[in-house]
């Protein structure tokens, strides 16, 4: 396999340089297995759900079909 510049960290292309992301939040950077991605909207539908359902399986069922 060839490796591309972008692989291999230098500039692309266009000439451009790819922009440091040492301070960036990321998974990787704090240590999780995922990111927290929309929890403002995820949260809302937990409070949401669990008002309606419960902490049973109506709610994970009502999370699982808002993508949360």
């Amino acid at each position: 396999m060839l490796a591309s510049p972008l692989m291999m960290g230098g500039a692309t292309a266009a000439g451009t340089s790819i922009p440091n992301m040492k301070n960036a939040l990321t998974a990787s950077a704090t240590g999780a297995l995922v990111e927290k991605a929309g929890w403002r909207r995820c949260g809302r539908w937990s409070r949401r759900c669990h008002w309606r359902w419960g902490w049973g399986w109506r709610y994970r069922r009502c999370m699982r079909r808002h993508a949360c």
